[in-house]
């Protein structure tokens, strides 16, 4: 039944109609919107469409998640239709929309039930917001490089990771954890050892070796003017004896590259190759976890793959004042990976797959993620 809006009378008949313009992802297309009057002399309109419908909307949406830029996603725009239909403010007003809608990564969870392989790899990328520093910790399974669970704290902190660990644990019984990737940080492992004392650690050695190089000069000894040769000769030789002890065949041998890398450091005149042995063998009996449980290997690769990918969009936060645009940004830029097939990975039984397929989760074809989701759960942006 027709009411109308201003004085809820019943009696009701068409008034005439007006024609709209609605921007589509084809372009503009003409409506017809039907007026009405009741007895009271009042015209109205019913359901007056807006002036974006969704496919335009996602369209944008995905346009700007592939080019992280406004001003790129206008030109972009502009060309595509030929006319200025866009602005920056209109850009992001499309972000908020699409994003308070979408689901949740535990909303696909429970809607999709990715298999886990029960090995869960964790890690803490750092970027600006707002003037600070915050980080995202994020738990992955390594195998299939999918996100298990992700939240922003101010602080890579073993509250933070107790509350990321208890929310995957959620999803997977302590007793299917087979094993859990780190890098080393303390509130990491104080965490492990409260929620899962029994479940081996293994300490990425990637994670090792890049903490070595900040200690010790190994990349820019080929190039650099400033260091003599002899120690240049130095580093390059620190540098085999380090990845000997990462990068050994057996725990034994690791063990003894160990003692060689240790007798080398306290003979050298540099002080940083005492720094970084002291730095690896603070904890190096986790770097060979994967020696006694073959289910494990002796890295994860992953976090610095999702690095790559992740850190040229958190760098657009540095400006961002409301949490509530963090929160929004955060879900598209995760959801935008989990649905995004994997198009340059090195192992060649991933490469096409996204994340969350190669959980064995069906997913028929399509084009942008964003309007398979609208459809797939119902959603509306307009």
């Amino acid at each position: 039944m027709i009411l109308c809006p201003v004085c809820q009378s019943e009696t009701i008949k068409k008034n005439g109609s007006v024609t709209k313009e609605i921007m589509t992802k084809g372009g503009k297309k003409k409506v017809i919107v039907q007026k009405y009057k009741c007895h009271n002399m009042h015209v109205f309109k019913v359901g007056t469409p807006p002036s974006f419908d969704n496919s335009f909307i996602e369209h944008v949406v995905y346009v700007y998640l592939r080019c992280l830029s406004l001003n790129t996603t206008i030109d972009i725009v502009r060309e595509q239709y030929e006319e200025d239909v866009l602005s920056k403010q209109l850009i992001l007003d499309f972000i908020e929309r699409v994003a308070d809608v979408l689901p949740t990564l535990d909303e696909v969870d429970a809607l999709y039930e990715p298999k886990r392989s029960g090995y869960f790899a964790l890690d803490g990328v750092w970027f600006s917001y707002n003037e600070t520093e915050i980080v995202l910790l994020v738990c992955f399974d390594p195998e299939t490089f999918d996100i298990v669970g992700a939240l922003w704290q101010e602080e890579e902190s073993y509250e933070g990771y107790k509350t990321l660990l208890l929310s995957v644990l959620q999803k997977i019984p302590k007793e299917q954890v087979k094993g859990v990737y780190g890098d080393g940080d303390k509130g990491l492992l104080k965490a492990l050892n409260e929620l899962l004392p029994t479940v081996p650690f293994q300490l990425c050695v990637v994670h090792k070796e890049l903490k070595m190089g900040k200690t010790v000069p190994v990349k820019s000894v080929s190039i650099s003017r400033r260091i003599d040769e002899e120690k240049k000769a130095a580093i390059k030789e620190f540098q085999i004896l380090f990845r000997n002890c990462l990068y050994a065949d057996t725990k034994e041998t690791a063990l003894s590259s160990l003692k060689i890398l240790k007798d080398y450091a306290y003979k050298s005149d540099y002080e940083m190759f005492l720094r970084a042995y002291r730095s690896l063998a603070s904890n190096f009996t986790a770097t060979l976890t994967h020696f006694d449980h073959p289910g494990m290997g002796r890295d994860n690769n992953i976090l610095e793959c999702f690095n790559g990918i992740i850190k040229p969009r958190l760098d657009l936060m540095k400006g961002f004042k409301k949490q509530e645009n963090l929160d929004r940004y955060l879900k598209l830029f995760l959801l935008e990976f989990r649905f995004r097939p994997l198009r340059e990975s090195s192992f060649k039984e991933r490469r096409g797959q996204t994340p969350l397929q190669l959980g064995d989760v069906y997913l028929p074809k399509y084009y942008n993620f964003i309007r398979f989701l609208r459809e797939h759960f119902n959603l509306n942006f307009s």
